[in-house]
C-alpha cells in the first residue's frame, strides 16, 4: 500500500451521538496502530475515503446504496442488515480490533483499485450492477424543498473574504475550471451582489472580520425563490460549525481550511451543474 502521512476520512451513516463519540475515541486511540482514520463531521463536504453504515437503520442503508460504494470508495456495515447487500459486514457488539483490521483490509483493496486506475489510460465509467436496492423514499421535507429550487446554470461563485492570499488562490483554481468568480469583503455587498448578479454558490470565509456567516447565509437564502444559491462555509479553528444553526439558515455545508483544491472542486460540482 502506498504510504500516507495523514489519516483516511470516514463518513459514518446512521449512528447515534454516543456511538459517534465512541468511534472518535477509537480513531484517536488507534492512530499509531493502523493506517489512521478520522470521522467527517456532519455537514463536511469533503469526499470520504470510505463509508461505515449502521446496518440496523433502514434510512442509513438507503443512503448508503444511493452513494454507490465501490472498491475505490468502499463501505463497511456494522450489524446485521435485513436485506443482503454486497458490502463487508461486522456483527455487533463491535470489537474495535476487528473493526480496524477490516478497515485496513478495505484500504488495501482501495489502494489496489486506485493503482489499476492510475496505470490505465482508459476512461472508467462506474459499473451499474444489478443488486438489491432499497427503493424507499425517506427524504426529509427540507430536502424536497431544495430539490424544487434550481441552481443558476450560468452563475458565478461569490467569495466573501478580506484575505488577498485566499482570494488569489481561489481565483486561480476556479479560473482553471472555467468557473467565474466574484469577490466581496462584507455582508452588505455580498447580499447586494446576490440580488444583482447571477450567483450559483457563495463561499464564506468564517474568519472574515465583521462577517457573521449564519446571518449572511440567512440573508442570501430567499426562502420562496425558485433559484437556489448554495452557501458553503470555509472554516478553521476556533470557529465551530453549529449544525443546528447552519441547517436553520439553510447552509449547504462546510470545508476545512487549509483548502485542498480537489476537495473544493468536488464540493462545488455537487452544486454547480455546469461544472460537472
Amino acid at each position: 500500500m502506498s504510504s500516507r502521512n495523514f489519516p483516511f476520512a470516514v463518513r459514518l451513516i446512521g449512528f447515534p451521538p454516543q456511538e459517534l463519540e465512541a468511534f472518535d475515541a477509537a480513531f484517536e486511540t488507534e492512530q499509531a496502530n493502523s493506517y489512521g482514520y478520522f470521522r467527517l463531521a456532519e455537514g463536511n463536504l469533503q469526499d470520504p475515503d470510505l463509508y461505515i453504515a449502521n446496518a440496523g437503520e433502514l434510512k442509513a442503508l438507503v443512503t448508503l446504496t444511493d452513494l454507490r460504494p465501490s472498491d475505490v470508495r468502499p463501505a463497511l456495515l456494522i450489524g446485521q442488515p435485513d436485506v443482503e447487500l454486497p458490502y463487508r459486514q461486522l456483527d455487533r457488539p463491535l470489537a474495535w480490533p476487528e473493526l480496524f483490521a477490516a478497515l485496513d483490509a478495505l484500504m488495501e483493496t482501495r489502494a489496489d483499485a486506485l493503482s489499476r486506475l492510475e496505470a490505465s489510460d482508459v476512461v472508467t465509467v462506474p459499473e451499474r450492477r444489478r443488486r438489491d436496492r432499497l427503493d424507499l423514499d425517506l427524504t426529509d421535507p427540507a430536502e424536497y424543498e431544495k430539490m424544487r429550487s434550481k441552481v443558476r446554470r450560468d452563475g458565478a461563485v461569490l467569495v466573501v473574504d478580506k484575505s488577498a492570499a485566499l482570494r488569489d488562490y481561489l481565483a486561480d483554481l476556479l479560473a482553471r475550471q472555467r468557473i467565474p468568480v466574484v469577490w466581496v469583503n462584507d455582508e452588505v455587498d455580498a447580499v447586494e451582489v446576490c440580488k444583482q448578479e447571477p450567483i450559483s454558490a457563495v463561499l464564506i470565509n468564517t474568519s472574515t472580520p465583521g462577517v457573521d456567516p449564519y446571518r449572511l447565509c440567512w440573508a442570501i437564502k430567499e426562502k420562496d425563490s425558485p433559484v437556489r444559491i448554495a452557501v458553503i462555509f470555509l472554516i478553521s479553528k476556533p470557529f465551530v460549525y453549529d449544525l443546528e444553526q447552519a441547517s436553520y439558515v439553510g447552509a449547504d455545508g462546510f470545508l476545512n481550511k487549509p483548502l485542498a483544491s480537489h476537495h473544493l472542486i468536488t464540493a462545488l460540482k455537487k452544486f454547480l451543474p455546469f461544472a460537472r
